[in-house]
């Protein structure tokens, strides 16, 4: 989804830079692509990165909420029978940018699995308000999953519902997506 979110803002002649994480697909050409391996990385490039001025941090990426609290200087050998990973809770991105940016406009994306319509819009009004966000896109992983070519996403903002895409290819809701942004802007 970010991909095409990328692709579509290119096309509507918007400055962009993609942070991103190791994917298996091809990033676009025209936008600015800063490559990093950790969920801390993507966090530390993208806060470096919107200190040149950008007008919007549009958050798609599905970092992970936790990460190892030690991580192991070499190779772990086999045969430990009692071998525990500790983990910590991963700085939130949108919680760093929106306290260093204040006014930034950020829109991200809560994925939630399996849950009703209901449910998800309450995900998403939660994160939205306690992340302190000017949008959220809200989609169920339970019905279309990561990877997928098709998606459905209900856009919000602190007012309410703002769209509900309807089963689509992710180009489609990318489009639909900006339409929404640039709106906001008027």
């Amino acid at each position: 989804m970010g991909c095409e979110l990328a692709i579509e803002g290119i096309k509507r002649r918007h400055e962009i830079t993609i942070v991103a994480g190791p994917v298996n697909i091809e990033l676009p050409r025209g936008a600015s692509i800063l490559k990093v391996r950790t969920a801390a990385e993507m966090t530390q490039t993208t806060l470096k990165e919107l200190e040149k001025g950008f007008d919007m941090l549009i958050s798609a990426a599905a970092i992970a909420d936790y990460t190892p609290a030690k991580v192991a200087k070499g190779k772990i050998k086999s045969g430990k029978k009692d071998l525990k990973i500790e983990l910590e809770p991963t700085v939130k991105l949108t919680n760093a940018a929106r306290k260093k940016y204040p006014k930034l406009r950020i829109m991200a994306f809560k994925a939630e699995h399996a849950v009703s319509s209901e449910e998800l819009i309450r995900c998403a009004q939660n994160k939205l308000l306690k992340e302190n966000l000017d949008m959220i896109a809200a989609n169920d992983i339970g019905k279309n999953a990561f990877g997928s070519d098709v998606t459905e996403v209900t856009v919000l903002d602190r007012n309410g519902i703002l769209c509900r895409s309807g089963k689509g290819t992710k180009e489609k809701i990318a489009k639909k997506i900006w339409d929404i942004i640039e709106k906001g802007k008027e």
